[in-house]
């Protein structure tokens, strides 16, 4: 039997934090620069709590820290009462200036266009708050914690996270004078043989990229790329179609729709961190984001 020189009762809220990143990280080092400290710190706490439950929690392995059973299981008792702990920062806040860092993860364009329009608004009424946006063409990882915020044009199935439907997005298909001049498309049924600009390797991630598929038969492409400004760029210099969403604001940079009719519309999501929700820079930060995103695209949105 194993002689417990570390109880449970002499756990402290560090010792089950580095519990917690390890888990989301999937290493020592992830932890470590997560919570501020050395990985010698991390394992020595990770170490107390093993020995605490008289159990492994972690199986090492060549990719990392995986949660054993037991490990899982308190694993989601400690993330019950980190939650709890924040609602509790919540709300002795109130009243009190709200700051914080704010990692907020999106694609290019809705980044671009949508969330960095937001700040000026958030930071007029919250100058403590930072936000620091992160836009990329890979798959974020919502899960490991890579941002506190996620916006994107699908709902993440994780369950930790709380997601809201920000609005439907409409999209429509865009030209250059130029180009139209050289190709009549009278209607939806002209676009065939036509030269579109499109997304590089249908991303799972970007449902967008997928989109031309229900609209034209085979399309051809004659230009490819992972961001949605290379794409505006090529079809503004008159390379061809390119399909754009309407809070782009396309016929600023001299396009103009093909056909009048929206081509789709798809929703667009906002999701936060479950545990971290009650804590007032991210709740702050998360209406204010969506309250903007939703009136912009509404604005954006005509009624044909």
């Amino acid at each position: 039997m194993v002689t417990k020189a570390f109880s449970l009762e002499q756990l402290g809220w560090d010792h089950l934090r580095a519990l917690l990143e390890a888990a989301r990280g999937g290493s020592l080092a992830a932890a470590a620069k997560k919570l501020g400290v050395d990985q010698s710190t991390v394992s020595r706490r990770l170490a107390q709590v093993e020995f605490s439950t008289g159990e492994a929690l972690f199986r090492r392995s060549r990719t990392g820290l995986v949660l054993t059973a037991l490990g899982r299981e308190v694993f989601v008792r400690v993330e019950r009462m980190e939650a709890a702990l924040h609602e509790i920062q919540g709300l002795t806040a109130q009243g009190q200036s709200v700051t914080g860092r704010v990692t907020v993860a999106s694609m290019e364009g809705v980044g671009s266009l949508l969330i960095a329009r937001a700040v000026k608004g958030l930071k007029e009424r919250n100058p403590l708050i930072l936000v620091n946006l992160v836009t990329t063409s890979s798959y974020v990882d919502v899960g490991r914690r890579e941002a506190d915020i996620f916006v994107s044009f699908f709902e993440p199935s994780s369950a930790s996270l709380v997601t809201q439907k920000v609005a439907d997005v409409p999209f429509y298909l865009y030209a250059s004078a130029s180009y139209l001049e050289d190709h009549r498309i009278p209607n939806a049924e002209a676009l065939a043989g036509q030269q579109f600009i499109g997304y590089i390797d249908d991303p799972a991630y970007l449902p967008s990229a997928r989109w031309m598929d229900g609209i034209v038969s085979d399309p051809t492409f004659c230009f490819r790329a992972t961001s949605m400004f290379s794409q505006m760029f090529a079809a503004q210099e008159g390379l061809g179609i390119v399909m754009l969403p309407s809070y782009a604001n396309a016929e600023s940079m001299g396009l103009t729709k093909v056909i009048t009719e929206r081509c789709t519309e798809v929703p667009l999501f906002i999701s936060v961190q479950h545990d971290l929700q009650y804590l007032p820079h991210i709740r702050t930060t998360f209406e204010e984001l969506l309250t903007y995103m939703s009136s912009r695209i509404l604005r954006w949105y005509p009624v044909v």
